[in-house]
C-alpha cells in the first residue's frame, strides 16, 4: 500500500514537471509582439519625435507625434502644418529630402504650388506638452522650373525613412528669428511600402 502512494505521488510530481515544462516551452518560444515607435518614445524625458508605427502602405496616413518630455519650454519652427523635415535612407547613408513640402490639399495628379513662407518667429512648446500632425504621404516635388509653375501632386516614394524636428531652449535676443544653441531630434526609422 504504502509503495502504491509512493508511485502515486512520484507520478503528480512528473506530471506537475512535466506541465510546468510545456508552460516554459510556449511561453518563450510564443513570438513577441512588435511594438510601435509610438510606445518606445512616448514616456522619454526630453524632446522626442515619433510616428505610429514602423511600416507603411502607400498614401497611408502617418501620425506623428512631437512631445517635449523636458522640464523646460522649447522653441521651434511652425511653418504651416510641417514642423518637421524629412531623410530618407540612401546607400546607408541618411539624406535630407531637399525642398521637400507636405501638398498641402489636393489629389494626387492634381496641381500644387512650391509655398515660401515669411521668415516666423520660433513657436514655443511648453514642458509636458506635445503636438500631432497627420502627413498622408503627399508631396509637392520640387522642379528646376519656375516656383510658380505649378507641381504635380505625388506620393513620396517607397524607402526607408525617419523625420527630423528641430528646436532649442530659446530666442536670440538681438533676432527674434533665431533658435538659440539649437539641436535636432530624429525618429525611428519607418518604411513606406
Amino acid at each position: 500500500m504504502k509503495m502504491a502512494n509512493n508511485k502515486k505521488i512520484i507520478a503528480i510530481v512528473l506530471l506537475a514537471a512535466a506541465a510546468i515544462g510545456a508552460g516554459l516551452f510556449f511561453y518563450i518560444s510564443k513570438p513577441k509582439q512588435i511594438v510601435p515607435s509610438a510606445a518606445d518614445k512616448s514616456n522619454n524625458p526630453g524632446v522626442a519625435i515619433f510616428t505610429d508605427k514602423t511600416e507603411y502602405d502607400k498614401g497611408e496616413a502617418i501620425n506623428i507625434t512631437i512631445k517635449n518630455g523636458s522640464a523646460d519650454p522649447i522653441f521651434y519652427f511652425g511653418y504651416g502644418d510641417r514642423l518637421w523635415g524629412i531623410e530618407y535612407l540612401k546607400d546607408g547613408e541618411w539624406v535630407d529630402h531637399e525642398w521637400f513640402q507636405a501638398a498641402r490639399e489636393g489629389d494626387v495628379g492634381g496641381d500644387c504650388y512650391v509655398t515660401f513662407y515669411e521668415r516666423m518667429e520660433p513657436v514655443e512648446l511648453a514642458a509636458g506638452l506635445d503636438l500631432s500632425r497627420q502627413w498622408d504621404q503627399k508631396i509637392c516635388p520640387d522642379s528646376e522650373e519656375s516656383p510658380d509653375k505649378p507641381r504635380t501632386v505625388k506620393y513620396i516614394e517607397s524607402g526607408k525613412y525617419r523625420l527630423a524636428f528641430v528646436y532649442g531652449p530659446g530666442v536670440d535676443s538681438t533676432d527674434p528669428y533665431k533658435i538659440l544653441d539649437y539641436k535636432t531630434v530624429y525618429s525611428d526609422s519607418f518604411i513606406i511600402k
